[in-house]
């Protein structure tokens, strides 16, 4: 797989909405979603993962302003060590992305952890790192600021904005965007882009 061109693989990019910023500090997960990127680098939103999840506290206001979902929404829904296996079986043996890995990767793993649940991905490209190779200079690598310089269209509704399925299909959409623009530096595989560009690595000891 090191070797394979980035064109001939299967990607999973995922995002999460939370109840605030830290899993040490007590916050939840309340949303995941995921979607597959297929061979040719084609977005495919016919084969996606979404799920609320029950955080088993309240959804401060702070947080429902960024994405909309409040306690009520997710009162009858699973909670993550229900949701999360299903997300890795998902996910399956593709490479696994995501903006600001390092931030959904913790909740994900935090949750795990808590019921002994292997977290089963030992490396996520970060989407945040691998735009900063491929497109140098901007004043900002936030997916918002990335959406509008890129001039992304994604068929979603913009009321998703912020909803953990609307981050992941432009997430999906901006890897593609990147890897595309690597492929000319010829940076084609796992292997050459981990040479040049290590830090877009998100690695698990």
């Amino acid at each position: 797989m090191r070797n394979t061109d980035f064109s001939d693989m299967t990607f999973t990019v995922f995002d999460t909405e939370t109840t605030g910023m830290s899993p040490v500090k007590g916050a939840r997960l309340v949303e995941i979603a995921a979607v597959k990127v297929k061979p040719g680098l084609i977005v495919d939103l016919q084969d996606t993962f979404s799920s609320l999840i029950n955080p088993k506290t309240d959804i401060p206001y702070q947080a429902y302003a960024i994405h909309g979902i409040n306690t009520r929404m997710v009162a009858d829904k699973p909670e993550a060590y229900e949701v999360l296996p299903q997300f890795l079986d998902f996910a399956g043996s593709s490479i696994v992305a995501a903006h600001n890995a390092g931030f959904d990767c913790a909740f994900v793993a935090h949750h795990l952890e808590e019921k002994g649940i292997p977290f089963g991905l030992n490396c996520v490209i970060d989407t945040v790192k691998l735009s900063r190779a491929a497109e140098k200079g901007l004043k900002s690598y936030s997916l918002d600021s990335l959406i509008h310089h890129f001039d992304m269209k994604i068929p979603l509704p913009d009321t998703y904005r912020h909803r953990a399925l609307f981050d992941a299909a432009h997430t999906a959409l901006l890897l593609c965007i990147c890897l595309k623009k690597l492929a000319n530096e010829n940076i084609c595989t796992p292997a050459q882009l981990f040479t040049q560009h290590r830090q877009t690595f998100h690695i698990f000891r």
